[in-house]
């Protein structure tokens, strides 16, 4: 799995080439199209230096669409959205005495996330599950309905790559384990707690055969004060994410406007009800501060990944029920650890990702 936001270096490199060029098909569904979106050529640098490169990332950035979110909580074994996966496939040419002949085809899959710089070159997405392994909180309280906390623990995608892999559950007071079959090679979506064990959490295991992938911990917690708000965000594997920010908040509005002075109606001037200064072009954005509650020392990584993420959208039932697109305002952080700061809170503010008055033309 490749990561659009990292560069991924096509190559091509066969002796006495004098000039290469790529044909670039992208799609997200169906099959491959007849046509390449892009068709890109170069020349060698020199005759000892003869490689070509081509970074393809960019070219499929503007295939994604994350405009919905796969909130399941009972469905198990779900097809990603195709949304959220870009296809594509490469063909490669050279170019020797003058006569073009084929170098090569290269075929993958992108998701739109990214690699840190210490990865190094063509940095690969997940190969088991698009989420870190650790622990991770979310919200039940038992007076709430299941569409408003009790079923939003969120999801994971995995990367089925072997018939004898599955999912295990395994019920955080009782020890009860469920395992969870897949249907279809590839990536496919799963909740991230069975929804038998929503009360009391679960250690959540992708096993092939008798050895453990991956594992990850979810961990129920009941906020008794505080309306949560769950922020979702696609990390860096190009997997949507979900953090509970459990307690305190603050909304806040920020205005703008432009202004000049009026002339007086009449001269010499007497209407003082007309005023002086006329205000115009008047805007409104609104941003809001969320407080995580108590965490463990891997959140700094999940905050992180969270800050430099690209989409983002805020549930707040208090005010709405709708996915509402955000930025974060928070533009640095302060890793916190056990060892340095004990109990950690993180404080957050996000700008909704839109004007107050609908001024959309």
């Amino acid at each position: 799995m490749n990561l659009s936001r990292s560069p991924h270096i096509i190559t091509i490199d066969v002796p006495s080439q004098t000039s290469t060029r790529i044909e670039l098909y992208i799609w997200n569904t169906g099959s491959q199209p007849p046509s390449p979106q892009y068709t890109l050529s170069k020349k060698i640098p020199s005759s000892n230096n003869i490689s070509t490169y081509y970074n393809i990332s960019p070219y499929t950035q503007e295939y994604y669409n994350f405009t919905t979110f796969q909130n399941i909580y009972n469905t198990y074994d779900t097809a990603i959205s195709t949304n959220f996966v870009v296809q594509y496939v490469v063909e490669k040419f050279k170019t020797i005495g003058g006569v073009e002949t084929t170098a090569g085809t290269e075929t993958g899959e992108f998701m739109n996330g990214y690699g840190y710089y210490m990865e190094g070159a063509n940095p690969v997405g997940f190969t088991n599950v698009g989420l870190d392994e650790g622990t991770y909180f979310y919200n039940y309280d038992s007076d709430l309905p299941t569409s408003q906390a009790n079923a939003m623990a969120g999801t994971i995608d995995v990367n089925f790559t072997d018939v004898n892999e599955f999912i295990r559950y395994t019920n955080l007071r009782t020890g009860v384990v469920t395992n969870i079959a897949f249907s279809t090679l590839g990536l496919r979506t799963f909740p991230r707690v069975h929804d038998s064990n929503l009360a009391d959490g679960n250690k959540t295991e992708l096993i092939r055969g008798a050895s453990l992938r991956w594992t990850g911990t979810f961990k129920s917690q009941c906020e008794p004060k505080y309306q949560p708000v769950i922020i979702d965000f696609v990390n860096k594997y190009g997997s949507w994410s979900r953090i509970f920010f459990q307690k305190a908040k603050k909304r806040s509005i920020n205005v703008k406007t432009d202004n000049y002075k009026i002339n007086p109606a009449t001269i010499p001037y007497s209407q003082t009800a007309q005023g002086q200064v006329k205000e115009f072009n008047t805007t409104g954005t609104e941003t809001i501060k969320l407080n995580t509650g108590w965490v463990n020392d891997n959140y700094s990584e999940y905050l992180q990944q969270l800050l430099l993420s690209e989409k983002v959208t805020l549930l707040d039932y208090e005010t709405d029920t709708q996915y509402t697109p955000v930025n974060v305002k928070t533009k640095s952080l302060e890793k916190q650890t056990g060892l340095n700061n004990g109990m950690m809170n993180y404080s957050l503010d996000f700008e909704f990702a839109f004007d107050m008055i609908n001024n959309v033309v």
